[in-house]
């Protein structure tokens, strides 16, 4: 059994699941439209909502949507162990843009590099390194 984050947007999926795409240094995400849907199974959304959104991150996933009528994730977090701090960094700088620090990154006394932050759409994270990896 493998748990897979599933991220719910209100309206602005697409570009937060390519962003991430670009950030984590993954394939193209697979993305499923509100149009894609037939008639019969339509929700009411616009048709360029997103319906479903995977992402492969490294060994795992991320899915995400439009399809939530859910305020924003609060209560979690989503972890990201980077193979050494340079890595780590670029990805929390990137996230970090048009976002909210909440705990810069840098050494600790458990990890060389981690930082936690909210991004621009709202989902948090925790970027960490592999156990060990130098600056």
């Amino acid at each position: 059994m493998t748990p897979i984050p599933y991220l719910f947007f209100k309206g602005c999926c697409e570009e937060a699941i390519r962003a991430y795409a670009r950030v984590f240094n993954s394939p193209d995400p697979q993305i499923m439209y509100a149009k894609d849907a037939p008639p019969e199974d339509s929700m009411g959304e616009q048709p360029t909502a997103v319906m479903h959104a995977a992402l492969k991150m490294g060994d795992g996933w991320l899915y995400a949507s439009d399809f939530s009528r859910a305020d924003r994730m609060a209560g979690s977090a989503i972890n990201v162990t980077m193979p050494d701090v340079a890595q780590g960094r670029r990805v929390f700088e990137a996230l970090s843009d048009g976002g909210e620090v909440e705990m810069p990154y840098g050494p600790t006394f458990w990890d060389p590099g981690f930082g936690s932050l909210t991004d621009r759409w709202g989902t948090r994270w925790m970027i960490s390194t592999e156990a060990g990896a130098g600056a």
